[in-house]
This record gives structure tokens, C-alpha cells and sequence, in this order.
């Protein structure tokens, strides 16, 4: 599993990584940007995901339409994503089309046009993808979460940017921030399938070698200066209440993070976690409830969310307080521990076959930490995780000075901040 691994940084920057499937049909090419949402200056929120959408409206040489027929003419697939601190685009193709794959998306990372035609219109097209958003109470639930509780920050805007700040954005706006970001050493070409990394390399260097090495951008980093309140309650008119709860917690270096992946397992990753055992399958108060977690540069985000009747809510979130409160006052047990663990290691093993999976680990692994990290550190660091590891966890990021409630509610519902905050206590 990811053993034929290869890295070459070349001497502008960029990095080319790849991964030898010798039997694999396909091949997944990656191309991944040190630039996201945290990024942004207020002024251009959004300008990142803007930006992503305008690279596939066309380059000198290939319209939109042949970009799509390019990949998809072939059987691929084509996509992006923007992200907080990364942007990535990605192709889907049977092995032998690996430069064609590779070279439809190096003209969008390099040549994009942005016309102005495309440019207005896709702005148009954003606005209301943020209205579909504004529309759907769990997604304005999290993206109020994030907006209090890094309040000020980058990383509390919505990545998709907001109506005053798209409005603002010229083409130039575009232009200048990709020729600022989208820099040799800030970026990282992926491969992973059948293929020769020597010829993996030699692409990426005929298209990017000659570019100029400069300086990455580095975001705006949190600290305690950044403030974070304890509740946001906006109010729609729905039937259920949609909550999520965050915790601020530490970044994606911290050696804590195994044990986090653990406690995640334990409470609320799957079907058979505390919180879905207790909430939803012995007394009914949901359809879904989950937790997950976030890990950026510096700073982090652990959240537990549900949708629950209007009614019954507070009742729920007093169980999922418990249910915190439990991990903090008693040790897991070692038949948990162990089928926890086994789950995680079991999921992570099979989220990393096939190029499309292997591609997507490869670049955030570079990304995020600077290193291919072989799978075998992560089996055995999460193996290493002790009952005692996974409460000092629980400890460490369920402080209720780091704790804020998001809420979207119904219009008429009776409860004060006050209230809500109550059924909250993890302590």
C-alpha cells in the first residue's frame, strides 16, 4: 500500500509526487495550491473559490466546452475544490491518456483567460450558489459556527465569499491574486496510477520549469487574540432546530492529533458511536447526529452536529453533553478502545485504494505536512493510543472556554441564549 512513493521538488519549487499502481486502469493527476480561503483579505473573501470556477472557462487554446470534451471524451472525470488552505484540481483518466489528463490541466493552472464575459457571468452563478447555501440550515449553522468562532479571521468567512466582497471583484482582482498564489513553490502535481515517474516529472517540468521560484504567501495565523463567542442563533422558518457545537482546539502538528482520531471514533464518527447509540437509536431525538474534525496550520475545529426536533432539542444536546462529560470522567474501555481502533485503521486502509484516493492522500499529505507520510506511521501511531491518551484528549479540547453553539431555529421558538447555552454543559 503506497510503496512505490516518489518525490521531486524542482528547482523553482514545485514539487512532483507519484504513486506506482503497476495494475491500475486509471490514472489521477492533481494539482494542488498552497491557496484558500484563509488567504484572503476581507476585501476579495471568496476571490480563491472564484477563482477555481474561472479556470475552466477557458485558456488560449481550449474553450470550456474542450477542456470538459477533453477529460470526458475519454471516459475521465474533471473536478475542483477549494478549501481553507488549499486548492485542488483533479483528472480522472484510463492510464494511457496520463499526459493528455496532465496537460488539460496545466493550461488552466497557467493559462486560464477569465474574460470578462465569463467573468460576470460566473459571479452570477456563485451569488446563487451561496443563496442555495443560505437555503439549507445545517450548512448556515456551521458557517455561523466558523464566523464566530474565529471571529475577524479568515478562516471564519464563508469559502464561497459574500455578496458585498463578489460584487467588488474586478477580473484584475482575479488576475492579480492568482499571479500572487499560484507559484512554483506553492504548488504540487500529483500522479497516481500506471505510470513512469520520470515521465511525470518530465511534464511537469516542461510546463512549469521555467517559471520564475518565489516566495509562498503565508495566511494570517490564530491566536488568543482572536475572539470567539459562545452562541449564534439565527432564526428561519423551518421545523427542526439545527445545531452544531464547536470546540477551538490545537493544529495539525500536534502530536495529540492520533488520540483525537480515536476520541472522534469513539463519539460520533459512525453508526456505532456513543452519540448515535444514545441520541438517536435509545431515545429517538434525531435522524443523524455526527462529530468530525478540522486540523489547520496552527489552530483546529471539532464539531458535533444534528438536526433535531424543535421540541426535544435541548434534551438532545443535554445527551450529547453527557455523553462528553463520560469521556472525561472515564477511562474508554479496552473492548471499545480496540473496536474503535480497528475501525479507524480499517477505514483508513480502504480510503486509500484506487489513483483517485491515492492522489487525494499523496497531495494533502505534501500539502498540509511538507512529507509524504507512508500509511504504516499513521497505522502505528493510532495503534499506539491508550484509554489514558483518548480522555487527556477529551480534557484538552472540551473546554468551555472554547466551546461555541451555532443554532438555526424556528421562527416562534421560545428558548433564550441563556437557555440553549444551559444544555450545553460539558463540565
Amino acid at each position: 500500500m503506497l510503496d512505490h512513493v516518489e518525490v521531486t521538488v524542482l528547482k523553482n519549487g514545485a514539487t512532483v509526487v507519484s504513486s506506482l499502481i503497476p495494475d491500475s486502469e486509471s490514472i489521477s493527476v492533481g494539482v494542488w495550491v498552497g491557496a484558500g480561503g484563509r488567504h484572503e483579505a476581507p476585501r476579495v473573501a471568496g476571490v480563491s473559490h472564484f477563482l477555481e470556477h474561472m479556470l475552466f472557462k477557458g485558456t488560449p487554446t481550449r474553450s470550456a466546452l474542450a477542456i470538459s470534451q477533453a477529460i470526458e471524451g475519454r471516459g475521465g472525470y474533471l473536478n475542483a475544490y477549494t478549501q481553507e488552505e488549499s486548492t485542488c484540481y483533479y483528472a480522472r483518466l484510463p492510464h494511457e491518456y496520463l499526459e493528455q489528463a496532465f496537460d488539460v490541466l496545466a493550461d488552466m493552472y497557467l493559462n486560464a483567460v477569465i474574460g470578462e464575459e465569463d467573468f460576470n457571468r460566473e459571479r452570477d452563478v456563485i451569488l446563487e450558489e451561496i443563496k442555495m447555501y443560505q437555503d439549507l440550515p445545517q450548512q448556515v449553522a456551521q458557517e455561523k459556527l466558523q464566523e464566530v468562532m474565529f471571529k475577524g479571521h479568515p478562516l471564519g468567512a464563508p469559502l464561497a465569499g459574500d455578496e458585498t466582497a463578489l460584487r467588488r471583484m474586478t477580473r484584475e482582482t482575479l488576475l492579480r491574486y492568482k499571479a500572487r498564489t499560484y507559484t512554483p513553490s506553492a504548488s504540487i502535481f500529483v500522479f497516481a496510477g500506471r505510470l513512469d515517474h520520470a515521465a511525470c516529472v518530465a511534464c511537469v517540468e516542461r510546463a512549469v520549469g521555467s517559471r520564475r521560484a518565489a516566495r509562498r504567501v503565508h495566511a494570517k495565523r490564530v491566536d488568543n487574540t482572536v475572539a470567539q463567542e459562545r452562541l449564534v442563533c439565527v432564526r428561519k422558518e423551518i421545523a427542526q432546530v439545527h445545531a452544531v457545537v464547536g470546540f477551538r482546539i490545537f493544529g495539525r502538528h500536534d502530536d495529540r492529533r492520533y488520540a483525537l482520531r480515536v476520541l472522534n471514533g469513539l463519539l460520533g464518527e459512525n453508526m456505532s458511536s456513543r452519540l448515535f447509540q444514545s441520541v438517536r437509536e435509545r431515545h429517538g431525538l434525531c435522524y443523524s447526529i455526527q462529530s468530525s474534525f478540522q486540523l489547520f496550520e496552527e489552530t483546529g475545529l471539532f464539531t458535533i452536529s444534528g438536526g433535531f426536533d424543535e421540541q426535544r432539542a435541548c434534551a438532545a444536546l443535554k445527551l450529547t453533553a453527557k455523553e462528553i462529560r463520560r469521556l472525561l470522567r472515564t477511562n474508554v474501555g479496552a473492548a471499545e478502545l480496540a473496536r474503535t481502533k480497528e475501525y479507524l485503521l480499517g477505514a483508513f486502509r480502504l480510503g486509500l485504494e484506487g489513483a483517485s484516493n491515492q492522489m487525494t492522500y499523496l497531495g494533502e499529505c505534501v500539502q498540509n505536512y511538507g512529507r509524504f507520510i507512508h500509511p504504516d506511521e499513521t497505522i502505528k501511531a493510532i495503534k499506539a493510543v491508550t484509554a489514558a491518551d483518548v480522555r487527556r484528549v477529551a480534557e484538552d479540547i472540551f473546554d468551555p472556554a472554547h466551546m461555541t453553539l451555532s443554532l438555526v431555529v424556528p421562527n416562534t421558538h421560545p428558548m433564550s441564549d441563556d437557555e440553549w447555552i444551559a444544555c450545553m454543559d460539558v463540565r
